[in-house]
């Protein structure tokens, strides 16, 4: 199972069969049909959108096809509404003329349009961002540098004060900057390039040395966060808050997880277990709403 994303206060989770949506507040789960057996689906394809204008949750699912020289994409769409007995995945009209393309990114909904990365038309040849308008079911593409989408899945994609921003670092080793490319104009396809310096003394807190990006919160604050927990020590777990206009950074201790003796036994974090992963999804908001 990969990282699960929140939208909209619900929280969807891809399986190896398919997506699962669940309400954490009320705790209602939705495992949505399995996706036709023809092919195998991208694992990084499923995703959750949402169009704040008709209050609609939509699914959102590719399926890649190899041709000879590039990716053929198919587009299938689940509308969450009324019976879920009647769920089912259908293909989105009206896209005819879409290049080929081959997704490579995670998918982030901002605003009503699901965002991803891909190269087109065959792999490594042209970075664009490809956005799924929820509403309306269209797709269209953006162009991107290069680097947004360089490390396909380990790329981040991400919003920040309400626009689609990108955060690039060497994915596979400790850092000390990343670099933060931001979409400023959708219209004419500019991007905004500032880097971004991480101190030192920030290992200092880290086991291990890896960290991701969770993303930002309400302050304009960018999320850093170890990927797992100890499997060997009692120790803090901390939270890392990088402000990009005055890059001052903070740390914020989680009590209770990474400290906690039992916590670690209750859930089997050890020696002789693999590694703890830690997803976090500070856009999540608490909803009482059922779908």
């Amino acid at each position: 199972m990969s990282r699960c994303v929140s939208v909209n206060g619900f929280m969807a989770c891809s399986l190896y069969t398919g997506l699962m949506i669940c309400n954490p507040s009320t705790r209602q789960i939705i495992v949505l049909p399995i996706l036709p057996p023809r092919h195998a689906p991208d694992m990084r394809g499923r995703c959750l959108g949402y169009d704040p204008v008709d209050d609609q949750f939509k699914a959102l699912a590719l399926i890649s096809s190899r041709l000879p020289n590039n990716y053929s994409v198919e587009h299938l769409v689940l509308t969450l509404k009324g019976d879920k007995k009647k769920y089912s995945w259908r293909q989105i009209q009206g896209n005819n003329n879409i290049p080929p393309y081959s997704p490579v990114t995670m998918r982030v909904c901002i605003n009503g349009v699901v965002y991803y990365g891909a190269w087109t038309p065959r792999l490594r040849m042209n970075a664009v961002i490809v956005c799924f308008h929820v509403r309306s079911e269209k797709i269209t593409f953006i162009k991107a540098p290069k680097d947004v989408v360089q490390w396909w899945a380990d790329s981040i994609l991400m919003e920040y004060k309400g626009k689609l921003a990108s955060i690039v670092r060497y994915p596979y080793s400790r850092f000390d900057s990343f670099d933060l490319w931001v979409l400023e104009d959708i219209e004419k396809h500019e991007w905004s390039k500032q880097t971004c310096e991480i101190p030192f003394s920030v290992w200092d807190s880290i086991e291990d040395g890896n960290m991701s990006f969770p993303g930002i919160n309400k302050f304009g604050e960018i999320i850093l966060a170890p990927t797992f927990l100890s499997r060997y020590h009692l120790r803090p777990f901390y939270i890392f808050y990088y402000h990009v206009e005055t890059k001052n950074i903070r740390r914020v201790r989680l009590e209770g997880i990474a400290d906690d003796e039992n916590f670690r036994r209750c859930y089997g974090i050890g020696k002789n277990v693999g590694p703890c992963n830690v997803f976090i999804s500070p856009e999540h908001v608490e909803t009482l709403r059922f779908l």
